[in-house]
């Protein structure tokens, strides 16, 4: 067994541990078993969607791709915003979003075209509305966010701009960390950053007044999306 394993195994006993049931059979005191089943793809997306608006942030239901990126324009419309920033899509088509939102008279930012160029982007990220960026894979029980960094999405997408909004696929929702992990890789662990994100940007002061926004992202919206698909030449990590 890799180490890799051996972490994953430890995450998975771990969360496990919670939710076992104590064996009524004396003689069979290692015999524990989960009580709770396995979630079907609908339920997991339920459990996220609650999960993401308990912590702060906003699920937005989508019926297809394209009525993912007219959520995106009528959320930015919404918020007064003008300009955006979007990063390669991994199962959507991130260069008809940003034509789209062009349309709209909103000034677009192509990540990708920037090529390498961290220096740049970074200037161009912090004056920049909202950062939209596809999630690699959202924890259901957690409301969490999974995103693999690499020049096209670089992790300053999802960290610059006051505003973070976030497509994710119904089929990349997975039951709980171990399961995210397993499903990312080692070698993909080793290679590129790893975000993990929940909820809007919050820390707390000495007093342990929460306060929002302060090293990150104020807003944070997901556009949950069902399965589909995948854009022409995308990948599911890089």
């Amino acid at each position: 067994m890799s180490g890799f394993d051996t972490v994953v195994g430890r995450i998975r006993r771990a969360m496990n541990s919670g939710a076992t049931q104590e064996p009524t059979n004396s003689d069979d005191a290692h015999a524990r078993s989960p009580v709770q089943p396995e979630l079907a793809a609908g339920e997991l997306r339920a459990q996220f969607a609650a999960a993401l608006t308990a912590v702060g942030g906003h699920p937005i239901e989508a019926p297809d791709e394209a009525g993912a990126i007219e959520q995106i324009a009528a959320l930015l419309h919404s918020c007064g915003l003008r300009s955006a920033a979007l990063g390669a899509g991994i199962t959507t088509d991130s260069a008809s979003a940003a034509a789209r939102l062009s349309r709209e008279g909103f000034d677009v930012t192509d990540v990708p075209s920037y090529d390498g160029q961290q220096t740049g982007l970074k200037e161009a990220l912090s004056s920049i509305d909202a950062g939209i960026v596809e999630a690699d894979y959202g924890i259901g029980p957690t409301g969490t966010l999974v995103m693999i960094a690499h020049p096209a999405r670089p992790r300053s997408l999802s960290l610059l701009p006051p505003i973070n909004i976030v497509l994710l696929r119904t089929g990349r929702i997975l039951p709980n960390l171990a399961a995210a992990l397993r499903a990312v890789g080692p070698q993909t662990i080793a290679a590129h950053p790893m975000v993990m994100v929940t909820g809007p940007s919050r820390t707390a002061d000495i007093e342990k007044r929460i306060v929002i926004g302060v090293h990150g992202p104020k807003e944070l919206y997901v556009i949950i999306i069902p399965d589909g698909p995948a854009a022409p030449g995308s990948a599911v990590t890089a």
